[in-house]
C-alpha cells in the first residue's frame, strides 16, 4: 500500500519514489525489472470499454454506486471480503475496472473538476484495484505481503490500468493521492488487503460526503489502531503511523504546531476524555498482514 497526498488536482503517474515511504515499507525496495503477470481480457474487455466510454454522461456518482453494490456484497461488517465470491461473479466489478481505466482526472478534467471529486476517484480506484490485483494473483494466498521481496511484487510487480494508463498499486498511493493532495486521513481510506490495514467500509467514497467519510475513517482508525497504557505512560500506535509518520508530523506543521509529534496528530480524533498525554511514550503495533479474507 502507499502513502502521501498533497494540495493539487490531478498528479502524474510516473517518476521517481525512491523519497517516499510506502505502505511497502522501508527496506522493502528492489532495482530491477518485474514483469506483471496481469491478465488481459481481450476483446470482451475493449468492447465494454469503448461502452463505457460512450456512457460516461451517466455521471461519476453513478459509477462509484457501482463500487458501493460490490462492496455490500462481499465485503461484511469487519471490513473481511469474499475474494472467492467476487471471483466467481465479478460482472459488476469488471465494469467498474473497466470505467477507472476509461476515464479520470487526467483524460477527462472537465468530469472531475474539484479536490473532493478527484481524491474520492483516486481513493476508490485505489481500494477497486487492490481487489483486482487479489484476484489476479488467486485469493487464496495467506498474504499479499509474501512473494519477491515482501510486499513489492504485489505493490510494485503487479501492472493496473488507470485513467488511460499502466501503472501500479504504489505509484497510485505515492505519487497520485499522498503527493496529490497532502491530506494524511488518506491512510484511513485506502485498504491493502490486510487484516492490519484500516477497515474497508461498505461503501463507496463519494464527492459530496468525502471530508465527512475522511472523518469517520481516521476516526474508526485512531479509535480500533491506538491503544494508551496509563500505568507506562506508552503510547501504542498502528505502524502505518510508523511507516508514514512525515505526512502526519508534516500536517501538524502545516496547522501551525511548533514541536509537531504523532500524539498531536491522533488526539484531534480522539475524544476529550480520551486524550493522550503529549510526553507519552510512543511504541509501535506488530502489523498482521494477513490477507482480509472472509473464512472460506
Amino acid at each position: 500500500m502507499a502513502e502521501k497526498a498533497q494540495a493539487g488536482g490531478a498528479a502524474r503517474v510516473g517518476g521517481s519514489l525512491s523519497h517516499l515511504p510506502s505502505r511497502n515499507p522501508p527496506g522493502r525496495h528492489v532495482s530491477g525489472a518485474v514483469t506483471g503477470c496481469r491478465s488481459v481480457r481481450g476483446l470482451a474487455a475493449a468492447c465494454l470499454l469503448c461502452s463505457l466510454v460512450a456512457q460516461a454522461d451517466q455521471g461519476v456518482d453513478a459509477y462509484h454506486a457501482k463500487w458501493t453494490t460490490v462492496l455490500e456484497a462481499y465485503v461484511d461488517e469487519t471490513g473481511f471480503v469474499d475474494y472467492d465470491g467476487l471471483l466467481a461473479d465479478r460482472g459488476t466489478f469488471d465494469e467498474y475496472v473497466a470505467w477507472l481505466d476509461a476515464t479520470g482526472p487526467r483524460t477527462h478534467p472537465r468530469r472531475f473538476e474539484g479536490r473532493a471529486t478527484q481524491l474520492a476517484f483516486y481513493i476508490n480506484a485505489y481500494n477497486a484495484l487492490v481487489f483486482d490485483v487479489v484476484l489476479a494473483r488467486g485469493p487464496e494466498r495467506k498474504s499479499v505481503w509474501r512473494g519477491l521481496i515482501s510486499g513489492w511484487a504485489f505493490f510494485r510487480g503487479m501492472d493496473v490500468r488507470l485513467d488511460g494508463e499502466v501503472t501500479n498499486l504504489q505509484t497510485i498511493e505515492d505519487v497520485l493521492i499522498r503527493e496529490g493532495f497532502a491530506d494524511p486521513r488518506i491512510h484511513a481510506a485506502l485498504n491493502c488487503a490486510s487484516v492490519s490495514c484500516p477497515r474497508l467500509p461498505r461503501e463507496a467514497f463519494q464527492p459530496a460526503t468525502l471530508e465527512a467519510q475522511l472523518d469517520t475513517a481516521m476516526r474508526e482508525f485512531v479509535r480500533d489502531h491506538v491503544r494508551f497504557e496509563a500505568e507506562s505512560g506508552t503510547a501504542y500506535l498502528s505502524k502505518i503511523f510508523d511507516w508514514f509518520e512525515e505526512d502526519f508530523l508534516a500536517f501538524e506543521q502545516a496547522m501551525g504546531h511548533p514541536d509537531p509529534a504523532l500524539i498531536n496528530y491522533v488526539n484531534r480524533y480522539r475524544g476529550a476524555d480520551a486524550q493522550i498525554p503529549a510526553g507519552a511514550r510512543v511504541r509501535f503495533m506488530d502489523y498482521d498482514k494477513g490477507i482480509n479474507a472472509q473464512p472460506r
